[in-house]
């Protein structure tokens, strides 16, 4: 049973490094997020007409669209990776605070226990 809770509790902080390092991921990609901004004018008026864009420019276009997309594929894959991970955790922690719960019912009862006064005669 030690053995039991000590790859328990060395696996909780390894999913917490997991966790974090999916967060990054996910913050990065958000950045990729925002990157896009800087390509996309900021009036809609701004835009040229199709006509006067070049063909550089709106395959510059096209690839930082392709780029967003596969981006938030992989976020979405994070996403579920991360998820996983969590459901992990809380098949975990479930038991975990049932024995908790258990055994402060416990320390409870056993902290309110008085003692049992002697039989009438006894002595």
């Amino acid at each position: 049973m030690a053995d039991d809770e000590q790859t328990s509790a060395g696996m909780v902080p390894g999913l917490v490094q997991d966790i974090v390092a999916q967060l990054r991921g996910i913050a990065q990609g958000l950045q990729g997020v925002a990157r896009l901004r800087e390509h996309l004018p900021s009036a809609p008026r701004a835009l040229a007409l199709p006509g006067t864009l070049s063909a550089a420019q709106l395959k510059s276009i096209a690839d930082a669209v392709a780029a967003q997309r596969r981006s938030i594929e992989a976020l979405k894959a994070q996403l579920s990776s991360f998820d996983e991970q969590l459901a992990v955790l809380e098949q975990i922690i479930r038991p975990l605070a049932a024995w908790s719960r258990k055994w402060a019912e416990l320390q409870e009862r056993l902290l309110n226990l008085h003692p049992r006064p002697k039989a009438d005669g006894g002595t």
